[in-house]
Protein backbone atom coordinates (compact mmCIF):
# COMPACT_ATOMS: atom_id res chain seq x y z
CA UNK A 1 0.00 0.00 0.00
CA UNK A 2 1.21 3.49 -0.64
CA UNK A 3 2.15 6.05 1.93
CA UNK A 4 -0.19 8.90 2.34
CA UNK A 5 1.46 11.97 0.83
CA UNK A 6 2.26 14.74 3.52
CA UNK A 7 0.45 18.31 2.65
CA UNK A 8 3.55 20.90 1.89
CA UNK A 9 5.41 22.48 4.41
CA UNK A 10 4.29 19.40 6.71
CA UNK A 11 7.55 19.30 8.76
CA UNK A 12 7.57 22.98 9.99
CA UNK A 13 3.65 22.46 10.66
CA UNK A 14 4.37 19.94 13.10
CA UNK A 15 7.42 21.94 14.85
CA UNK A 16 5.18 24.64 15.29
CA UNK A 17 2.42 22.72 16.32
CA UNK A 18 4.22 21.46 18.82
CA UNK A 19 5.20 24.27 20.28
CA UNK A 20 1.50 25.65 20.33
CA UNK A 21 0.14 22.46 22.18
CA UNK A 22 2.96 21.89 24.53
CA UNK A 23 2.39 25.43 25.57
CA UNK A 24 -1.49 25.45 25.75
CA UNK A 25 -1.30 22.15 27.69
CA UNK A 26 1.39 23.99 30.42
CA UNK A 27 -1.20 26.69 30.48
CA UNK A 28 1.20 29.25 29.48
CA UNK A 29 -0.25 32.06 28.03
CA UNK A 30 0.14 31.86 24.26
CA UNK A 31 -0.32 33.80 20.90
CA UNK A 32 -0.80 32.62 17.18
CA UNK A 33 0.82 29.84 14.96
CA UNK A 34 2.15 30.20 11.50
CA UNK A 35 3.94 28.36 8.83
CA UNK A 36 4.21 31.62 6.76
CA UNK A 37 8.10 32.37 6.22
CA UNK A 38 9.39 35.39 7.14
CA UNK A 39 12.87 35.28 5.13
CA UNK A 40 13.94 38.78 6.98
CA UNK A 41 13.89 36.55 9.91
CA UNK A 42 14.68 33.87 8.12
CA UNK A 43 12.60 31.00 9.90
CA UNK A 44 10.45 28.65 8.18
CA UNK A 45 7.26 29.97 10.71
CA UNK A 46 6.69 30.82 14.40
CA UNK A 47 4.27 30.36 17.66
CA UNK A 48 4.34 33.23 20.22
CA UNK A 49 4.74 32.33 23.71
CA UNK A 50 3.95 35.40 25.95
CA UNK A 51 6.59 36.85 28.10
CA UNK A 52 6.94 34.74 31.42
CA UNK A 53 5.68 37.85 33.92
CA UNK A 54 2.38 38.40 31.80
CA UNK A 55 2.17 34.52 31.99
CA UNK A 56 2.62 34.73 35.51
CA UNK A 57 -0.37 37.85 35.53
CA UNK A 58 -2.53 35.67 33.53
CA UNK A 59 -2.60 32.86 36.13
CA UNK A 60 -3.01 35.15 38.99
CA UNK A 61 -6.11 36.73 37.92
CA UNK A 62 -7.60 33.29 36.78
CA UNK A 63 -6.49 32.58 40.78
CA UNK A 64 -3.42 30.91 40.67
CA UNK A 65 -1.28 32.57 43.39
CA UNK A 66 2.43 32.27 42.58
CA UNK A 67 4.22 30.27 45.17
CA UNK A 68 7.47 29.47 43.96
CA UNK A 69 6.06 29.52 40.29
CA UNK A 70 8.43 32.26 38.69
CA UNK A 71 10.79 29.17 38.27
CA UNK A 72 7.46 27.13 37.16
CA UNK A 73 6.67 29.50 34.27
CA UNK A 74 10.22 29.41 32.99
CA UNK A 75 10.48 25.75 33.45
CA UNK A 76 7.24 25.59 31.02
CA UNK A 77 8.44 27.87 28.66
CA UNK A 78 11.81 26.11 28.13
CA UNK A 79 9.76 22.92 27.16
CA UNK A 80 7.51 24.80 25.02
CA UNK A 81 10.39 25.75 23.09
CA UNK A 82 12.04 22.28 23.78
CA UNK A 83 8.62 20.86 21.75
CA UNK A 84 9.17 21.99 18.32
CA UNK A 85 12.28 19.91 17.60
CA UNK A 86 10.66 16.82 19.90
CA UNK A 87 7.95 16.81 17.47
CA UNK A 88 9.65 16.87 14.50
CA UNK A 89 11.61 13.91 16.08
CA UNK A 90 8.76 11.71 17.26
CA UNK A 91 6.19 12.36 14.21
CA UNK A 92 8.90 12.90 11.40
CA UNK A 93 11.18 10.80 12.50
CA UNK A 94 13.75 13.51 11.75
CA UNK A 95 16.34 15.20 13.32
CA UNK A 96 15.36 19.02 13.14
CA UNK A 97 17.18 21.10 11.21
CA UNK A 98 15.49 24.58 12.21
CA UNK A 99 15.89 25.02 15.81
CA UNK A 100 19.41 26.75 16.09
CA UNK A 101 17.19 30.28 17.73
CA UNK A 102 14.86 27.43 19.96
CA UNK A 103 18.66 25.93 21.19
CA UNK A 104 19.49 29.53 21.68
CA UNK A 105 16.26 31.07 22.99
CA UNK A 106 16.62 28.04 25.47
CA UNK A 107 20.57 28.79 26.80
CA UNK A 108 19.43 32.21 27.31
CA UNK A 109 16.63 31.29 29.52
CA UNK A 110 18.69 28.19 31.26
CA UNK A 111 21.51 30.98 32.08
CA UNK A 112 19.65 33.68 33.08
CA UNK A 113 17.42 32.15 35.31
CA UNK A 114 18.11 28.24 36.12
CA UNK A 115 21.48 27.05 36.26
CA UNK A 116 24.51 27.76 33.15
CA UNK A 117 24.06 25.49 30.38
CA UNK A 118 27.61 24.44 30.05
CA UNK A 119 27.94 23.68 34.38
CA UNK A 120 27.04 20.25 35.20
CA UNK A 121 23.51 21.20 36.96
CA UNK A 122 23.05 23.27 33.65
CA UNK A 123 22.91 19.82 31.50
CA UNK A 124 21.08 18.10 33.92
CA UNK A 125 18.74 20.13 34.14
CA UNK A 126 18.19 20.51 30.56
CA UNK A 127 18.27 16.77 29.86
CA UNK A 128 15.71 16.29 31.97
CA UNK A 129 12.93 19.36 30.27
CA UNK A 130 13.82 18.07 27.30
CA UNK A 131 13.12 14.64 28.35
CA UNK A 132 9.64 16.02 29.55
CA UNK A 133 9.13 17.60 26.55
CA UNK A 134 9.25 14.69 24.54
CA UNK A 135 7.01 12.26 27.17
CA UNK A 136 4.86 15.62 26.54
CA UNK A 137 4.98 15.57 22.73
CA UNK A 138 4.02 11.36 22.86
CA UNK A 139 1.48 11.83 24.98
CA UNK A 140 -0.31 14.79 23.03
CA UNK A 141 0.88 13.89 19.29
CA UNK A 142 -2.94 13.43 18.20
CA UNK A 143 -3.28 17.17 19.10
CA UNK A 144 0.16 18.41 17.42
CA UNK A 145 -0.87 16.39 14.34
CA UNK A 146 -4.36 18.08 13.98
CA UNK A 147 -2.85 21.15 14.53
CA UNK A 148 -0.37 20.95 11.96
CA UNK A 149 -3.01 19.36 9.40
CA UNK A 150 -5.12 23.25 9.87
CA UNK A 151 -1.42 25.10 9.47
CA UNK A 152 -1.16 23.23 6.29
CA UNK A 153 -4.46 24.10 5.50
CA UNK A 154 -4.98 27.82 6.53
CA UNK A 155 -1.23 28.77 7.31
CA UNK A 156 -1.59 30.95 10.20
CA UNK A 157 -3.81 30.07 12.83
CA UNK A 158 -5.17 32.69 15.72
CA UNK A 159 -4.98 32.05 19.39
CA UNK A 160 -8.09 31.28 19.93
CA UNK A 161 -8.53 28.83 16.87
CA UNK A 162 -5.42 26.94 18.56
CA UNK A 163 -7.61 27.32 21.88
CA UNK A 164 -10.60 25.22 20.40
CA UNK A 165 -8.22 23.21 18.30
CA UNK A 166 -6.32 22.08 21.41
CA UNK A 167 -8.90 22.39 23.50
CA UNK A 168 -6.41 23.45 26.28
CA UNK A 169 -5.60 27.20 26.84
CA UNK A 170 -4.12 29.29 29.99
CA UNK A 171 -7.79 28.85 31.09
CA UNK A 172 -7.39 25.97 31.94
CA UNK A 173 -4.64 26.72 34.92
CA UNK A 174 -4.97 25.12 38.48
CA UNK A 175 -7.09 27.26 40.98
CA UNK A 176 -5.08 27.73 43.99
CA UNK A 177 -6.50 30.85 45.34
CA UNK A 178 -10.21 31.48 44.84
CA UNK A 179 -10.50 34.25 46.89
CA UNK A 180 -7.82 35.60 44.83
CA UNK A 181 -10.01 34.73 41.30
CA UNK A 182 -13.31 36.11 43.42
CA UNK A 183 -11.30 39.52 44.18
CA UNK A 184 -10.02 39.92 40.02
CA UNK A 185 -14.47 39.56 39.17
CA UNK A 186 -15.25 41.74 41.72
CA UNK A 187 -12.76 44.34 40.06
CA UNK A 188 -13.71 43.45 36.77
CA UNK A 189 -17.01 44.19 37.30
CA UNK A 190 -16.17 47.29 39.29
CA UNK A 191 -14.25 48.36 36.39
CA UNK A 192 -17.57 47.76 34.13
CA UNK A 193 -19.50 49.56 36.27
CA UNK A 194 -16.82 52.50 36.15
CA UNK A 195 -17.04 52.07 32.20
CA UNK A 196 -21.24 52.74 31.71
CA UNK A 197 -21.02 55.70 34.35
CA UNK A 198 -18.38 57.26 32.19
CA UNK A 199 -20.59 56.07 28.97
CA UNK A 200 -23.38 58.03 30.56
CA UNK A 201 -22.34 60.72 31.49
CA UNK A 202 -20.67 61.47 28.44
CA UNK A 203 -24.01 60.49 26.32
CA UNK A 204 -25.48 63.08 28.82
CA UNK A 205 -22.65 66.30 28.20
CA UNK A 206 -23.39 65.36 24.24
CA UNK A 207 -27.02 65.53 24.53
CA UNK A 208 -26.88 68.70 26.77
CA UNK A 209 -24.37 70.61 24.35
CA UNK A 210 -26.99 69.76 21.77
CA UNK A 211 -29.77 71.25 23.29
CA UNK A 212 -28.15 74.27 24.09
CA UNK A 213 -26.54 74.49 20.41
CA UNK A 214 -30.65 74.52 19.27
CA UNK A 215 -31.96 76.94 21.83
CA UNK A 216 -29.06 79.90 20.19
Amino acid sequence: MRKMRKPKNYRTAIHEAGHAVIARVLTLASGQASIVADYNDLSAGHHITYDPYLCLHEWEIRGKVPRGEYEAVWRARIIAWMAGAEAEREIVGLESRGDDDDRYQIALMMDSELASPDSPEGVRIEARLRKMARMLVRRHRERIERVAMALCEHKTLSSPQLDQLIGRSVNDVRVNAPFLLAQHREEAKRRRRNERRRALRAERRAHQSIGADSSI
